[in-house]
């Protein structure tokens, strides 16, 4: 069964990020909503939009599951009162935003096996890259087969490999790592391609492969909401994805 998620980008107002998110934790797998939480993450401002939030659904069930969802958010949207009244107290802390359907790559670990092996992020990458038209099965596979092995030397756990639906030219990874982590592979790509001591050239060769598919791409940081299946069960400072070596 071909595994889809909901992605959203959340436009928040003022500092109602962690309210939203408390509200957004609150409301995963529940009637109103259908939807199952992966997790709700604020994007680091000094690396992204500012202030965002992030979503990532699990849509259970598969291709009728989003069938269920389009169908009961459809004509019927205004005879569910009960998901009326959910974005009602969403709003005081959000604007509005932009959602995405994603297809899960036949790679992309799924929320289960991600809480089956114990990972858990305290820092998390988010990764957009715009691909040549029609490409995107083939990066994510080059993504498999390269990045995540060379990413997991760095401390990072790839938790999604995903090619947006509906469009035909983009790709989203996600990872879990730590601030030690992060750093460590901004460092080494940074020196790979200006030259310094304590570049790693793989890094340099892995961005020059995908070139064959990526036209572009961009990261932000993302801070896990605690509670979240693959986050701190209570707010860190740092520490490296358990369940894995850094």
């Amino acid at each position: 069964m071909t595994a889809l998620y909901l992605h959203e980008t959340i436009d928040i107002v003022g500092q109602g990020a962690w309210p939203y998110m408390a509200h957004t934790l609150q409301a995963s797998g529940n009637e109103t909503n259908q939807f199952v939480l992966q997790g709700t993450w604020y994007v680091m401002g000094i690396t992204g939009r500012w202030p965002q939030v992030i979503n990532i659904w699990d849509v259970p069930g598969g291709w009728q599951g989003w069938t269920d969802s389009v169908d009961r958010l459809n004509l019927k949207r205004q005879q569910n009162t009960d998901l009326g009244q959910w974005w009602d107290e969403a709003y005081k802390s959000r604007t509005g935003g932009f959602d995405r359907l994603l297809a899960g790559a036949p790679q992309s670990p799924t929320t289960d096996t991600l809480v089956s092996a114990g990972v858990r992020g305290t820092l998390f990458v988010h990764e957009i890259a715009t691909v040549r038209s029609g490409t995107a099965p083939a990066h994510l596979d080059a993504v498999a087969n390269t990045q995540v092995p060379l990413m997991a030397e760095y401390g990072f756990v790839a938790t999604g490999l995903y090619e947006t639906l509906m469009t035909d030219t983009e790709v989203i990874t996600v990872w879990a790592g730590s601030v030690q982590s992060h750093t460590d592979l901004l460092r080494a790509e940074y020196g790979a391609r200006h030259g310094p001591a304590g570049g790693d050239p793989r890094l340099a060769a892995w961005r020059r492969e995908s070139r064959e598919y990526v036209a572009s791409w961009r990261s932000e940081l993302m801070t896990p909401y605690p509670g979240i299946p693959i986050g701190p069960s209570d707010q860190q400072e740092s520490g490296s994805p358990s369940g894995h070596d850094s």
